[in-house]
């Protein structure tokens, strides 16, 4: 093989390509990448910042849910029936010894409470020793929910009955003489209407609505939290 002349007038660009340089891998030498960037942090503020709020605002809703329950529980218990003299509390629309009649005046629908006042431990007045009378006749006594004593103003205040009177007017209350007592009161506080009832049920109603608010903050909080520490790795 003979080799191609070089000198004026021959050109090198003629001959074979040559390699391209080598480049640092090929010696050893590591390549160079560009830094990989940096997780942002701004979804897990907005994320924990945002459970914090929810959470809270679940807690304040809850309190307020309580406090309105609370309040209207006590409004439905008789805690001012009697005074401590043996008389009508603000609670109580007529109070009388159990061997006089007793007469009130059922002006509004609802639901009318008859509670036994007496400085005893136990009751005395069962529902079926009283009977009630309204302008048109007999009025059926229902038996109470409850049992227990309710201190009040040092008399024990026990739970008699319900009376639902048909319509409003005078009604009057008599204990059977066999169980009638000079020293044991009968009142009567209410009524208890639909209102009474409403207020309680949208209060429970604001509990529940806190309790979901304040897990979903919570859950929004930790899930925040947890995202916040992945971003740090």
């Amino acid at each position: 093989m003979t080799t191609p002349p070089v000198g004026p007038g021959h050109d090198y660009a003629s001959g074979p390509a040559l390699p391209p340089p080598p480049t640092g891998a090929q010696y050893g030498y590591p390549a160079q990448y560009a830094p990989a960037p940096r997780p942002r942090k701004t979804g897990p503020k907005v994320l924990t910042f945002t459970g914090v709020a929810v959470l809270v605002a679940g807690v304040i809703a809850g309190i307020v849910g309580v406090v309105g329950a609370a309040g209207g529980i006590a409004d439905l218990l008789p805690t001012d029936l009697v005074t401590t003299e043996g008389t009508a509390g603000s609670d109580a629309i007529a109070l009388e010894t159990s061997t006089e009649p007793l007469t009130f005046d059922a002006s509004d629908e609802g639901a009318y409470l008859v509670f036994e006042v007496s400085q005893d431990q136990s009751a005395r007045l069962p529902a079926s020793a009283v009977t009630a009378e309204g302008p048109n006749g007999p009025v059926g006594i229902e038996p109470p929910d409850q049992t227990g004593a309710l201190p009040t103003n040092g008399w024990s205040v026990f739970p008699v009955g319900v009376v639902v009177p048909q319509e409003t007017g005078p009604h009057t209350l008599v204990v059977d003489g066999a169980v009638a007592s000079p020293d044991v009161g009968l009142a009567v506080s209410g009524p208890l209407n639909v209102d009474s009832v409403a207020g309680i049920g949208s209060s429970g109603l604001v509990v529940l609505v806190g309790f979901l608010v304040g897990g979903l903050g919570f859950l929004l909080l930790i899930a925040g939290i947890i995202w916040w520490a992945v971003a740090k790795k």
